[in-house]
Parts: structure tokens; sequence; C-alpha cells
């Protein structure tokens, strides 16, 4: 390795007091003393993978990534793992994710089509725990969708929780008030940022049941992420149970081009930003669009669908604006929050008459 690295700094084309090598061994490749050692790794996808030694029956593990586990939120108060024989010293990492990889560098090495090994998971202290994530209330929207229901608590930048649901949607976004006790978190009210209604996990929203998704169920989707950027051995689509060498996947270019997104951005990644929360995937780019807008959502749709313009035009928005939210357009999140509330009070001024009669 160490020649590898020689040849190819060779052909450094950089000031070398700025860029001294683009290949080099990491410290996480040797032992406390110093000494090269061998290293062995399980990669579930290109971001989301762990380095490990073994040492006789035990493996310790080295390096490892926190990529789509960094952004959930445990409170955990023992200090953070850092690799005993290592010459590394400065990097740690959360225990709890250490433990969870633990489990399933475990679970690797046993039959991996069993669908029991799912139950793996459910064994760590913190397996039935809701999966949240801890975000800032950074949005004015936000902040006062919260104050609607907890004025005290709802400042800008406080701390927030927002359960990860089994169903999730762009449109139902939970965010609650901060805290440290998870046995809290499954009976504590929850705020839509959207539309400012207060609902319970376990409730229903939108003809949606709100289930939160457990860490045991995190984990074990984690680790059956198929790679999307590559092909399978035998050249179809990864899966959840791909092994072995990875293939390049081809790229047709189609006309027209559609300008996109990133697909993960770092914030999404580590979390504590509340704009993450609605990140439905790569965004398209076109005429009139922006960032910030989304799709109306069909439920919401359709029930725009029952009333006239001129019944909605109580919501205080363009005509325009109206019929391309019957279409289905792309709004941004306040002009869909503004006409779900408007179809909430005609909803109950249409029962409140149906009543009477």
């Amino acid at each position: 390795m160490e020649r590898i690295c020689a040849t190819l700094n060779g052909l450094n084309p950089y000031d070398k007091e700025v860029v001294e090598d683009i290949l080099k061994i990491e410290d996480c490749n040797y032992d406390r003393k110093g000494k090269p050692r061998q290293l062995y790794g399980v990669a579930i996808s290109a971001k989301r993978y762990v380095v490990y030694a073994r040492q006789k029956s035990k493996i310790q593990i080295i390096k490892l990534s926190e990529h789509g586990l960094g952004m959930l939120y445990l409170p955990d108060k023992r200090k953070r793992y850092i690799p005993t024989d290592c010459k590394d010293q400065k990097t740690s990492y959360p225990r709890w994710i250490v433990e969870s990889w633990e489990r399933l560098l475990e679970n690797h090495f046993r039959n991996l089509n069993d669908p029991a090994n799912a139950l793996v998971t459910r064994e760590l202290w913190f397996g039935k725990f809701p999966a949240v994530m801890r975000i800032r209330v950074t949005t004015p929207n936000v902040l006062a969708a919260l104050r609607k229901h907890d004025p005290g608590a709802a400042k800008p930048y406080n701390f927030a929780l927002s359960p990860i649901l089994l169903q999730s949607a762009t449109s139902c976004t939970l965010v609650g008030s901060f805290s440290k006790h998870p046995e809290e978190w499954l009976t504590r009210e929850y705020t839509e940022i959207h539309t400012g209604a207060a609902v319970y996990l376990g409730g229903e929203y939108d003809v949606r049941k709100l289930l939160p998704q457990t860490l045991s169920g995190v984990l074990w989707r984690h680790y059956l992420h198929p790679e999307d950027k590559s092909l399978s051995p035998d050249g179809k689509p990864c899966g959840p149970y791909t092994n072995g060498l990875l293939l390049r996947r081809p790229i047709h270019a189609m006309i027209p081009f559609i300008t996109i997104g990133k697909e993960v951005e770092r914030k999404a990644q580590e979390g504590e930003d509340i704009s993450s929360l609605e990140n439905a995937g790569p965004i398209r780019y076109q005429s009139g669009q922006t960032a910030n807008t989304r799709a109306v959502d069909p439920a919401l749709q359709k029930r725009i669908g029952q009333f006239s313009l001129r019944q909605l035009k109580q919501s205080d928005l363009s005509r325009d604006t109206i019929i391309q939210a019957r279409r289905g357009a792309r709004l941004h999140p306040d002009t869909r929050a503004r006409l779900a509330r408007a179809v909430d009070e005609l909803e109950l001024i249409a029962n409140r008459r149906i009543t009477s009669e």
C-alpha cells in the first residue's frame, strides 16, 4: 500500500504545502503502537460501511459511517466511543451507533435470508424506542404553528423533536417540544407544521394513521438498503440481499434535460435543520419553481375539488393559485397550509349544515 501511495502521489499536481498527498493511508490502519494491521469491512452502500479488526474471537470496531443514523436522536450520557487499539485517538462515535453496527455485524455472519434476523435489532436496549430527529426551530411558519399550543416553549433556535413515520409524506411533518425522556415520545402532543393541527402518535391525520418507526426497524432497513448507484454482479439492479463485486451502472441521457438538486444534503444526514424534514428526494428545478415548492398532496387536491373557486377564495389566494392547486402543481408550504385551513373551515360548515338538516 505504501508503494502504491508513493507512485500515485508522484503524480500530485497540487502545491504540496496545500495538498500533501492525493492518496494516503489513514491512521485507523495502524494499531495504538503505530504498526500496520489487518482490517476487515462490511459495506452496505457507498456511504454506509463499517471497518473492524478481529482479536481472536472478538470484533473491535475501528471506523464506521454514521450516514443514515447520525440524524436520529437518542439521549445517551455515556462517553463517545474511541477504539482502544487504534492510532487515531481523535475520532469518536456515539455509543448507540457503535452498538448498532456491532449487532449488524453479528447478524451479517448469519443466514442473511432468514426473516427472523430482523428480530436481532430488537434485542438492543433502545430498539423499541420511537425513531425521532432533533431539529432546531429556524423558520417562522414552524414557530407560529408551535406557538399555537405552547407559546412559552416555542422560541427561535430552540430544539424540538420530530418523529419519523412509517408512512411519510411531505404534507405531514410533526414537531413536538424537546424531551430527553424516550418514554414520553409516544404520548406527547405534536404539531403538524403546515396546518398547525395538534395530533398524537397512534391517531389519524389526513386519512393517515400516525405510526412512528422504531429504532430497530430503522436499523434493519438501514442494513438492507440497496445500492442504487451500481448493478449487482449479474447485471441487474441491486436488491436488499445483493452481495459481491458490483458493476458500473450505465446512464442514458434523455432529452429534454431536467435540472435536479443534490441527492443528499449534509444537513439532512446530520439532522437539526427543519428543512431536512421535507426532503422527499431530489428536487426538480423547472421554470417558476424553487427549492421550497412542493406538489400539492393528492388527498388535499381531492378535497379542494369539492368546492368552487368562489368558496376557496376565502383563503385570500389568487384565482390562478387555486387553479394550480387543483391541478396538483407545486406550491410553497405556506400556500398549501392556507388552502388546507380554508378547506377545513368549508368542510366544517358543510358538516354543520348536514347535522342541522
